[in-house]
């Protein structure tokens, strides 16, 4: 075989291992495409379908309470209790219960559970205690969309639960 044979064969298999590439670098970009685009949904519909699933049937704990003033008061000067360990706790319940302990007392004087809704839209939590009283929780998320913290409003305080 003479080398101007040679040298065509070559090119025609190069073109041909050219053309049959062409196809798979657009499937392969294609399947990029989808997979981010699939990443991407994931990602903006996790951060706008927040719920209540992330505080639901857990028990949050008081732990930074700040005045009027935005200054920090210890827990205890809060609660009105002589020892600062207290805590206190807030739980939210499946079933749209709640109990709330910022202060001792007796489950059935009404003061400390009730029941909720969750504003997912604004952020709050409205709570209306056994009593009749009403109260309204703030719900604090990271920048992530992840739970942050509820703030509890109490006797003219801020109690961070988380």
């Amino acid at each position: 075989m003479s080398k101007s044979k040679k040298n065509k064969r070559k090119k025609t298999i190069q073109k041909k291992k050219k053309k049959s590439l062409k196809p798979f670098i657009i499937s392969a970009a294609a399947v990029v495409l989808i997979a981010a685009v699939v990443v991407i949904s994931y990602i903006v519909y996790a951060n706008t379908s927040l719920s209540a699933q992330d505080f639901t049937d857990k028990t949050l704990t008081g732990v930074k309470a700040y005045n009027a003033s935005g200054d920090e008061a210890p827990l205890g000067e809060v609660y009105n209790v002589r020892y600062d360990n207290y805590r206190g706790t807030l739980k939210l319940n499946g079933d749209s219960t709640f109990e709330l302990w910022l202060t001792p007392g007796s489950k059935d004087d009404g003061v400390h559970g009730g029941k909720y809704t969750y504003n997912k839209e604004k952020e709050v939590i409205n709570a209306k205690f056994d009593n009749g009283e009403k109260a309204q929780f703030k719900v604090v998320r990271k920048k992530d969309g992840a739970f942050k913290r509820v703030e509890v409003p109490y006797q003219g305080y801020t109690v961070y639960m988380k």
